[in-house]
This record gives C-alpha cells, structure tokens and sequence, in this order.
C-alpha cells in the first residue's frame, strides 16, 4: 500500500465504508472491529466515524503458514 505522503488523492482518514471496500469485507465486520477495539476509529461530531489509513493498515499481518509433516501410508 502507498503512503498518504506519496499519493495526495489519498486521503488520511476513511469512511467506514471505504475501509471495508479497501479490505473487501462488510461495513458489519469494520463496525465490529472498532467495538472490539481492534481498529482504531474517531468519532466527528456525534455520528460520523473515520478511520485513519495507518490505523487500517495496522490490523494487516501476514499469514503464517506451517508445513505439514509428510502422511505416512501405513
């Protein structure tokens, strides 16, 4: 993913909507993820949630792949 820096037509903070298009996912699992205080979200005004892209970009980690021992055949 490219910094906010280096793209201007990027904006620092996403619309709950916009993260959950930007990671493919339902607006639901983005909502449950500030509940549960696994992405950090702001409140503007009373209503209005945004989500800085650092912040989204944050909750990504590889996954981690373990080899599997070959089956013996008995």
């Amino acid at each position: 993913m490219t910094s906010t820096i280096a793209d201007p037509s990027r904006s620092e903070f996403l619309t709950v909507s916009e993260a959950a298009e930007d990671l493919r996912v339902t607006e639901r699992f983005i909502r449950k993820l500030i509940a549960t205080g696994d992405l950090s979200a702001v409140k503007v005004g009373s209503r209005l949630v945004r989500i800085r892209r650092a912040s989204l970009e944050d909750i990504l980690r590889p996954v981690r792949i373990v080899p599997q021992s070959p089956r013996r055949l008995s």
